[in-house]
């Protein structure tokens, strides 16, 4: 009886992953997408990592186990260099240690993002950052972003 139970569980898992996403392509999970930066000298590499192009702009996040978010948003989706800072730039960046409380957001003031390949066939995006970020509520307190690094993001 328990190995007819661990059967069915086995394959109703290997359905569940396998599933569709609205436009009727596979979804892919890609063992090779990775998010890594060094963080005021400490690395960092994001557990889950989502990635879209929307309108023409592609918004990538990252996630660790312990909560910390990384956010970066560029006014376009082609190879090329999107500066980071004030408003006036349009692609923007944040980090925050623990995302579940609001005050500990960081926001860049100033950096790049180089966006080094896009992949429309298989879509996947790769690229680098670095950002400075201040505390959006004690612009005293601010963050080193350096290192960084996104490869092979499936984006939808």
């Amino acid at each position: 009886m328990k190995k007819s139970l661990l059967l069915i569980a086995i394959i109703a898992l290997l359905f569940t992953a396998c599933k569709k996403d609205g436009d009727s392509s596979p979804v892919v999970i890609n063992p090779n997408a990775s998010i890594t930066c060094k963080v005021d000298g400490v690395l960092w590499t994001a557990l889950t990592r989502v990635t879209s192009n929307t309108a023409g702009n592609f918004i990538i996040n990252g996630t660790t186990f312990s909560g910390d978010a990384l956010n970066i948003s560029t006014l376009g989706d082609t190879t090329g260099t999107y500066t980071l800072g004030t408003l006036s730039y349009h692609s923007t960046a944040s980090y925050s240690p623990k995302a579940s409380n609001p005050d500990s957001l960081y926001t860049a003031i100033n950096g790049t993002v180089i966006i080094t390949e896009v992949d429309d066939v298989n879509k996947r995006v790769s690229g680098t950052f670095q950002f400075n970020c201040v505390n959006v509520l004690n612009q005293n307190l601010n963050i080193a972003i350096t290192e960084g690094e996104f490869l092979y993001l499936n984006y939808h």
